[in-house]
């Protein structure tokens, strides 16, 4: 009896909390498989987007602690690309972007990015930057 009243306090306490704040209570659920993370700091507060500077930041804990950046238009930012191609390489013309249509199974939470130079790849990086090799299907 007691736990049920301190669970009925806990939650209108939350309720009138948050109503009185404007605080949000974040209702996401994450997929089967990736446990929501208890993270110490809030992934936002370290991380950037370098190449997209009107990019917006938000924290995903679904399976670990991750900053996703996002466009003004809703799209995934792509806050990773190369510029300029290593002496002895050039930019290369695709047929098609090699990320259209490419999937990472071993990292599903990272970003793919063209690279044109020398070729037509597919790199792939997590939301902390950290470049992570994947077998690409398409």
């Amino acid at each position: 009896m007691k736990s049920t009243v301190y669970l009925v306090a806990v939650i209108v306490s939350t309720l009138i909390i948050g109503g009185i704040f404007g605080l949000t209570i974040p209702t996401v659920r994450c997929p089967p498989g990736r446990p929501r993370a208890a993270c110490l700091v809030d992934p936002c507060s370290t991380s950037t987007c370098p190449e997209d500077k009107n990019a917006k930041c938000v924290s995903y804990y679904c399976g670990g602690c991750y900053a996703v950046w996002y466009r003004p238009d809703g799209r995934r930012a792509r806050c990773f690309t190369k510029t300029r191609c290593p002496p002895g390489q050039r930019i290369v013309k695709c047929f098609r972007d090699p990320c259209q249509g490419a999937t990472c199974p071993r990292y599903p939470d990272a970003t793919c990015v063209s690279n044109y130079c020398g070729g037509c790849k597919a790199e792939w990086f997590r939301c902390d930057g950290q470049q992570v090799q994947c077998t690409t299907t398409s």
